[in-house]
């Protein structure tokens, strides 16, 4: 006993006796591991203040060239840990080596803090940029230039520029290159178009001799020959529910959704700030127009105001917009559209009918206070009927049905006078087999392209009075399918008790 209690040590915390074994203190007094230098010639050399594990360093240690990984292997030597990527040490990249807090000495001991150590092997880290071109930004030439020369703030890499140039409209060209590559002229093969505006690009693709990229693209645009022709304007909706389409002037324009927004691109930069002045729409929508006073060739129009749908609205372009150059637009243009996308189709009511006793009143639309019979042997004065109401209603065939918590919220049943005491009890959305099965079903009538039929069906008490008077059913707008369309008015049904 004397021997064990020599390895064993005794707690007490309130009241309890913990026993754990006395190994060692090494783990929690000798220091954490640390990095102490770190060298980069041809391999990656780094010493630690103790020799780390093989198996620990292989899963700390990452590095990447440009952002990407390496591969390499690894050489352990004491305290010492040489990695040699699989290519070597590149000129002209950038380096970072990564260990985590993972790394740990033999007896345990981890890294004090993760490692990071960034390094290059370029000449410098100064990024390229274009001092100067010809022609100049936003010139007009009257005479077709030999050349568009552009400066650059030191040497660039010629096949990057390649990679990075762009002409619209293109050009066929040849490149000439001052010797020490600090500049190139752009130089065209063939004559290039009068009144036409030409743009020059050089995307960050570009790079200087140590690999440094431009720091953002960089664009200027010249004007060859008098522009005398106008602005064209070209129109199309978008919609976060569906892919857009172009719009075409003087057509109908359909199956547009009810959630899009129309874009205008013009093909010349525009007096883009009185956009607004010559846009409308009949019947007005009061739309909202966002022109792009950076790029000054496109804008939005959008709806504040849902527009209904299937009807047509005119969408009118008056004539008078200008370009920076002064040309204008010379004639008004209409682009019909209707907003009757399948998806957007409200809920309609088709018709109803209510079920008393075995006979079945049909309910429509257009009521013209027609009367509803209530026999007064089976409807006796103070005592409560069971009695069925259907209603009929045509959706979208994109929707699965009704939404029934709309339905309990948009329904409702009245009378005035006294004549009668209804309430609802019951409410339920009729499957198809359902509606086909019950009393309300009419084969005759058929679903138009793109719809459907859907049911409801409510269960109601009534309790009939000697008063006349009328019933009245009442559907709410707010009635909706279950994409969220909704009716596009209330429903009112009103009939003369007899």
């Amino acid at each position: 006993m004397g021997r064990i209690q020599s390895f064993i040590k005794y707690r007490t915390i309130m009241g309890i006796i913990l026993l754990s074994p006395i190994v060692s203190c090494a783990s929690w007094l000798l220091p954490p591991l640390e990095i102490l230098s770190v060298s980069t010639n041809e391999d990656i050399r780094i010493s630690f203040s103790a020799p780390p594990t093989e198996a620990s360093i292989r899963k700390a240690f990452s590095m990447t060239e440009d952002g990407t990984g390496l591969q390499g292997t690894f050489f352990f030597n004491d305290r010492d840990v040489i990695f040699r990527p699989l290519n070597g040490l590149r000129e002209g990249r950038e380096y970072a080596i990564f260990i985590s807090t993972t790394a740990e000495d033999a007896r345990g001991n981890s890294l004090v803090k993760e490692f990071q150590h960034r390094f290059h092997t370029k000449a410098e880290l100064g990024e390229p940029r274009i001092i100067s071109i010809e022609p100049q930004n936003e010139t007009s030439l009257t005479m077709q230039p030999d050349a568009v020369t552009l400066v650059f703030s030191e040497p660039v890499d010629a096949n990057s520029f390649t990679e990075a140039l762009r002409l619209s409209p293109s050009i066929t060209h040849v490149l000439e290159w001052k010797e020490d590559y600090s500049g190139v002229r752009i130089i065209p093969v063939k004559p290039l178009t009068e009144g036409t505006r030409y743009t020059i690009t050089v995307s960050t693709a570009l790079m200087d001799l140590s690999r440094n990229r431009l720091l953002r693209s960089f664009s200027s645009t010249f004007l060859y020959g008098v522009d005398r022709s106008p602005p064209v304007c070209r129109l199309s909706w978008e919609s976060p529910s569906d892919t857009g389409r172009d719009l075409v002037p003087g057509s109908l324009n359909e199956g547009i959704p009810s959630d899009s927004r129309i874009k205008l691109s013009f093909n010349k930069k525009m007096a883009i700030e009185s956009l607004a002045g010559f846009i409308g729409t009949s019947p007005s929508l009061g739309c909202t127009i966002t022109p792009d006073l950076v790029s000054r060739d496109q804008g939005i129009i959008s709806f504040p105001q849902k527009p209904e749908w299937g009807k047509t609205y005119t969408l009118a372009i008056r004539k008078g917009i200008t370009d920076t150059l002064g040309n204008k637009i010379e004639e008004d243009i209409e682009f019909p559209l209707v907003f009757n996308h399948g998806n957007f189709r409200p809920p309609v009511f088709a018709w109803g009918g209510l079920k008393n006793q075995n006979t079945m009143e049909r309910i429509s639309g257009d009521t013209d206070f027609s009367t509803i019979s209530f026999d007064p042997d089976y409807f006796q004065e103070q005592r409560e009927r069971a009695m069925d109401l259907y209603l009929v209603f045509r959706i979208t065939a994109d929707a699965d049905s009704l939404s029934l918590v709309s339905a309990m919220q948009a329904i409702s049943i009245s009378a005035t006078n006294g004549c009668a005491e209804i309430s609802i009890r019951t409410m339920k959305i009729l499957t198809d087999a359902e509606y086909e099965a019950s009393d309300i079903y009419d084969p005759a009538a058929q679903a138009e392209s793109g719809e459907k039929f859907c049911a409801l069906k409510t269960g109601i008490e009534f309790e009939n009075a000697k008063q006349l008077g009328f019933i009245i059913f009442s559907i709410n707008k707010e009635l909706s399918d279950s994409l969220g369309n909704t009716m596009t008015g209330n429903v009112t049904l009103t009939y003369n008790k007899q």
